[in-house]
């Protein structure tokens, strides 16, 4: 049973990395997320299509998301921030559409970065600047 489970988590890293290192190509790709150990059960696709002009089009579809009220009675929605991992304020790309019937969350959005991190947090301000410390899922996206 044990190594049946290690196959398949294998397998399934396997894809993932795959997915990822091949993502880089061309200034776009697609992406899988997995949530953190603040969100372990959520999950999603990230694609990120070069425009011209060398921005980037990131399309969010985010699955298995708790309602946010029910992380904290002070959350009540989720954002999306585009981080530059050359340091620099984080951007604030916009509040994922969160459908609590499905529990999914779709965002998309442009990015004037062609190397940073994506990270998906529950938020308490609709207005905030600053991503809090509630940290859903988080990728790097990086154009070779």
């Amino acid at each position: 049973m044990k190594s049946r489970f290690a196959g398949a988590a294998l397998l399934l890293w396997g894809v993932a990395s795959l997915q990822t290192s091949a993502s880089g190509c061309a200034g776009g790709g697609r992406y899988v997320v997995v949530g953190t150990a603040k969100a372990p059960s959520t999950s999603g696709i990230i694609e990120v299509d070069e425009l011209d002009g060398g921005s980037r089009l990131v399309t969010i579809h985010m699955e298995h998301l708790h309602p946010p009220e029910r992380l904290s009675e002070s959350y009540d929605h989720y954002v999306v921030w585009f981080e530059d991992p050359r340091g620099g304020h984080p951007i604030r790309a916009g509040e994922l559409a969160y459908n609590p019937d499905n529990r999914t969350g779709d965002l998309s959005e442009t990015s004037p970065l062609s190397e940073f991190t994506i990270k998906i947090t529950a938020e308490k301000d609709r207005v905030g600047s600053t991503p809090s410390a509630y940290l859903v899922a988080t990728q790097p996206v990086r154009a070779d």
